[in-house]
């Protein structure tokens, strides 16, 4: 027995019964050309289905139940909307339904044409409270396939995170240059301070930093200025001089510093402390010129990583946190982790929408590349896959997997997940 029209959906959408002599209630025999595309507005559940009926081919829409007499307590037969209905789909026919201008609709009758098995596979995906609902049927899938979706939801992955480039770039008056350069500073903040970081970039512009690079100093002043904290008096000479700078700079080019506030500091690793994020933010400005340009034209991954390693960071954060409490002695460079964050974030959507918007393909085949050339993160949900058997080597395939995880095991969407699809068809 099927319980769930939205079950009854699926079946007719990826046409998942016996289509041996089909034929209406009445008898006429019937031919699929096309079901249809799935209707998420108000009306008729598919439109734009193409089915010949007896000798005549008609094109419209077509309305699924369990039973026939739902049309009548969903009062479709006053609605005009349903008027077009060129086929009435359902499980148990059980009366015979009729358009406003009591012109009988064809109705096609499921129930004895869908084996219980494919009802019970399609209730194990569609109802499942797992976390991933098809683990335990996963390996009836062929790699092929596997690999084919995930080749998809890479490409969803780099769409949903290259829009906010584009509209940055539409914010920043289609400067590439700017552009990237707030996206970095984003990336640098890890998730935890990603928006301070953002804003910090658009209180200071670059074309401000681009006057001093002949001096260290005066970037650090500017960028520990501008993200508000040095607003306090300190007691070492670093700090001291850093706000003496900021305090005439600022002046100068009239800035407004952030609030201290929005920094977060609790429930972050000291590695991850935004006064280190903010030191190799300036060590990377100071020591690099055309930074985009070099991005965009880097021939391999580790070209791009040696761009975001061996920062000269300030000698002071060697053995510093914090201003004025000093600390364990140790590198303070951007590690390995941390830089492939920032390739897989940043670097990746960034060529993507970059190629999108200037038509030129070579880019989002280079994001991909860049992505296939690194490492797969480490964290829960790939971990939760590659426990059930799923091979994840790269960050294409993590963030692939992300993407699945998201907006489809996390939204029930397995009858719109083509590893959902393919397991119905095994």
């Amino acid at each position: 027995m099927l319980h769930y029209e939205k079950i009854l959906h699926y079946i007719w959408r990826f046409r998942l019964f016996n289509f041996h002599d089909l034929r209406t209630s009445k008898g006429d025999l019937v031919e699929i050309i096309h079901p249809g595309n799935a209707n998420v507005d108000a009306g008729p559940d598919f439109y734009d289905a193409k089915i010949r009926i007896g000798d005549t081919l008609w094109a419209g829409t077509v309305e699924i139940h369990l039973s026939s007499s739902d049309w009548l307590k969903h009062q479709h037969q006053h609605d005009k909307a349903y008027d077009n209905v060129i086929l009435h789909v359902v499980w148990d026919d059980d009366t015979a339904i009729q358009r406003t201008d009591r012109t009988f609709i064809p109705t096609l009758a499921l129930k004895h044409r869908v084996s219980e098995a494919t009802i019970q596979k399609i209730e194990v995906l569609a109802c499942s409270s797992e976390s991933i609902p098809c683990a335990q049927q996963l390996k009836l899938v062929d790699e092929f396939y596997i690999k084919q979706w995930l080749d998809r939801m890479l490409v969803e992955r780099l769409e949903e995170k290259s829009a906010y480039f584009e509209a940055l770039h539409k914010q920043l008056k289609g400067s590439w240059e700017d552009t990237f350069y707030v996206g970095l500073a984003r990336s640098f903040g890890f998730k935890v301070n990603s928006l301070p970081f953002e804003l910090l970039a658009k209180n200071l512009p670059q074309q401000i930093l681009a006057k001093h690079k002949q001096s260290a100093l005066q970037i650090e002043a500017l960028i520990f200025g501008i993200s508000g904290l040095l607003h306090k008096h300190y007691q070492d000479e670093y700090p001291k001089r850093l706000k003496t700078e900021f305090d005439f700079l600022r002046q100068k080019y009239q800035l407004n510093p952030l609030e201290p506030s929005v920094w977060k500091f609790s429930k972050t690793r000291p590695d991850n402390f935004p006064t280190l994020r903010l030191a190799q933010f300036a060590a990377l400005i100071n020591q690099s010129q055309h930074l985009f340009s070099k991005v965009t034209e880097a021939p391999d991954v580790k070209t791009l990583k040696a761009l975001f390693s061996n920062l000269n960071v300030h000698s002071y954060w060697s053995n510093h946190y914090l201003f004025d409490e000093e600390a364990v002695k140790s590198s303070r460079n951007i590690g390995d982790a941390s830089v492939n964050h920032i390739l897989i974030n940043t670097i990746a959507p960034l060529l993507f929408n970059y190629g999108k918007q200037i038509s030129n393909p070579k880019f989002a085949d280079s994001a991909t590349t860049l992505l296939e050339n690194i490492k797969a993160e480490k964290n829960v949900i790939i971990n939760n896959f590659t426990n059930i058997g799923l091979k994840i080597a790269s960050a294409s395939e993590s963030q692939a997997v992300i993407q699945l995880k998201k907006y489809y095991c996390d939204e029930k969407k397995c009858l719109n997940c083509g590893i959902g699809i393919k397991i119905l068809k095994v």
